[in-house]
C-alpha cells in the first residue's frame, strides 16, 4: 500500500501537474506558434504566409515526435522504475518551455532563434510522448487494490479539460490586459515562464513520491525487461495497434473540435475571441462528464464506457458540423460543448484504466505510452490537418461540410472497431499475466 507520502491523492497530484503542463502547452504554443512567432524569429525576407507555415510546421514536430518519448520512456518507465521517468520527463519539459520562453529573437541572433525553438520543440515533444502512460500506469497501479481504478484512472483525462482552462485563460488573460507590442515582446514569454516553474513544482512534488508498489514487487522479483519497448512491441504488437486505434477517434474528437472546430466557427463569421472561448465552457462542462465516466467505467466496464463515447461521435457528426458553420453563436457553443463533453469527456476519461490493464506490469508503461502516442501521427494529429485541407480544398464551408462529416465518422468508427477487438478488463488483475493479445 501506499506510504503517507504516497497516498493516492497526492500521487495523484504529482503525476498529474506534468500532465496537465502538457495540455496548457498544446494551446499556449499552437497560439504563440501560428499568431507570434512568424514575426519575432523570421526576417524580413520571409512572406508573413511562409512564416506561419514554418512556425505551425515546427510546433506539429512536438506531435510527430511524441512516439519516439513514448518509446523512451516507456524503456525508463519499466526498466527503472514510474517515478524515474516522470521525473526526468518533467525536467526535460520544463527545460524545453523555459528555453522557448528566454530565445531571443530574430533581430538579436538571426536565425539561430528559430534553430533553438525547433530544438526545445522537439524537446517537449519527447518529455510529453512519456506524460499520458506514464501517469496512468503509475496512478492505476496504485490504486491496483482498490474497486475504482477506472475513478482514479480518470484524473488523467481530467488534465485534458483543466489544461485547456489554464491555457486558453492565461492567453486570453494577456491579451485582454497587455498593449499589443507588450504581449509580441515579452507578454507570449511570461506564458513559458508559467509552465516553467510550474514544471518545477511538478518535480518537486515528484521527488518526494515512492513508485509504482506493482514495479517495486517484480524489481524485488528480479522480474525487470531488458528492453521492455521493444519486447512489447513484438509480443503485443497487435494489442497495442488495437489500443491505438481507440485514441485514433478520440483524440480526432478532441483536435476537430478544439482546434479545426474554432477555425471553422471563424471562417463561418463568429469572432475568434468569441470561438476561443467555447472550448472554455466545453472543458468547464467536460470535466463533470469525466469524473461521471470515470465513476460508470468502475461500474459498467471500461470497454462499454469508451464505445458510448464514440458511438455519440458517429451520432453527432451530422448535427455538430451543421451547427458549428451556422454563424450563430449561441448555436455553435452549444453544439462545441454537447459534443465535446459527449465524446472526449465520456471516452478520454476510461481509457487510462482501459489501457494499463491491458499490460503485465512488466511493460506495461512501454505499452500504454506507445499505443496512446502511435494514434497521434494518423489520428488526432492528422485529422484537422485533413479537415483544413478539405475545406480549402472545396474553397470554402459551403460544399466541405458533408465530407467533414464523413471524417469525423470515420474516426468514430475506427475506434469503435478497435474497441469491439478489446476484451473487458474491469475484473482484471493487475499482478497477473492478463491481456493475452
Amino acid at each position: 500500500m501506499p506510504s503517507s507520502n504516497s497516498s493516492l491523492g497526492f500521487i495523484t497530484l504529482g503525476v498529474l501537474i506534468g500532465s496537465i503542463i502538457e495540455q496548457y502547452d498544446f494551446l499556449v504554443t499552437g497560439t504563440v506558434a501560428s499568431l507570434i512567432w512568424p514575426h519575432i524569429f523570421f526576417g524580413p525576407g520571409t512572406t508573413l504566409a511562409a512564416a506561419i507555415f514554418t512556425s505551425v510546421s515546427i510546433y506539429g514536430l512536438g506531435l510527430i515526435i511524441r512516439p519516439i518519448g513514448a518509446y523512451i520512456w516507456g524503456h525508463v518507465g519499466d526498466r527503472i522504475g514510474r517515478r524515474d521517468a516522470m521525473v526526468w520527463a518533467i525536467v526535460l519539459m520544463g527545460l524545453a518551455m523555459l528555453g522557448i520562453g528566454v530565445t531571443p529573437g530574430y533581430s538579436v541572433i538571426g536565425g539561430l532563434g528559430l534553430i533553438l525553438i525547433t530544438i526545445f520543440r522537439i524537446m517537449q515533444g519527447i518529455s510529453f510522448g512519456g506524460e499520458f502512460g506514464s501517469a496512468s500506469t503509475w496512478i492505476v497501479e496504485a490504486a491496483a487494490n482498490t474497486k475504482r481504478r477506472a475513478f482514479w484512472g480518470s484524473w488523467v483525462g481530467q488534465t485534458l479539460p483543466i489544461g485547456i482552462i489554464l491555457g486558453s485563460g492565461s492567453v486570453t488573460l494577456i491579451t485582454f490586459t497587455m498593449p499589443l507590442n507588450a504581449v509580441y515582446s515579452y507578454g507570449w514569454r511570461i506564458l513559458f515562464i508559467i509552465g516553467f516553474i510550474a514544471a518545477m513544482l511538478g518535480l518537486v512534488i515528484r521527488l518526494r513520491l515512492e513508485d509504482s508498489p506493482l514495479f517495486r514487487e517484480i524489481r524485488e522479483k528480479r522480474q525487470i525487461v531488458e528492453y521492455p519497448a521493444s519486447k512489447v512491441l513484438k509480443e503485443k504488437g497487435t494489442l497495442v495497434l488495437h489500443l491505438s486505434m481507440i485514441n485514433a477517434g478520440v483524440g480526432a474528437a478532441f483536435w476537430l473540435s478544439q482546434v479545426f472546430g474554432i477555425s471553422y466557427m471563424t471562417l463561418n463569421g463568429i469572432p475568434s475571441r468569441l470561438a476561443s472561448l467555447s472550448n472554455v465552457f466545453a472543458a468547464l462542462v467536460a470535466i463533470i462528464f469525466m469524473f461521471l465516466s470515470g465513476a460508470l467505467a468502475d461500474r459498467i466496464g471500461r470497454k462499454w464506457t469508451i464505445l458510448t463515447g464514440m458511438l455519440l461521435m458517429v451520432v453527432l457528426a451530422y448535427p455538430y458540423v451543421i451547427a458549428i458553420g451556422t454563424g450563430n453563436y449561441g448555436t455553435a457553443l452549444t453544439a462545441q460543448i454537447l459534443f465535446f463533453s459527449l465524446t472526449v469527456g465520456i471516452a478520454y476519461a476510461a481509457q487510462p484504466a482501459f489501457y494499463t490493464e491491458h499490460f503485465p506490469t512488466k511493460y506495461r508503461a512501454s505499452g500504454t505510452n506507445l499505443a496512446y502516442q502511435i494514434s497521434q501521427v494518423y489520428g488526432g494529429g492528422l485529422a484537422p490537418i485533413l479537415a483544413t485541407y478539405i475545406v480549402s480544398a472545396l474553397h470554402g464551408a459551403k460544399f466541405a461540410w458533408p465530407y467533414l462529416v464523413v471524417l469525423i465518422i470515420t474516426y468514430g468508427i475506427i475506434a469503435i472497431v478497435g474497441v469491439l477487438t478489446l476484451k473487458e478488463t474491469k475484473d482484471v488483475d493487475l499482478r497477473g499475466e492478463q491481456a493475452k493479445a
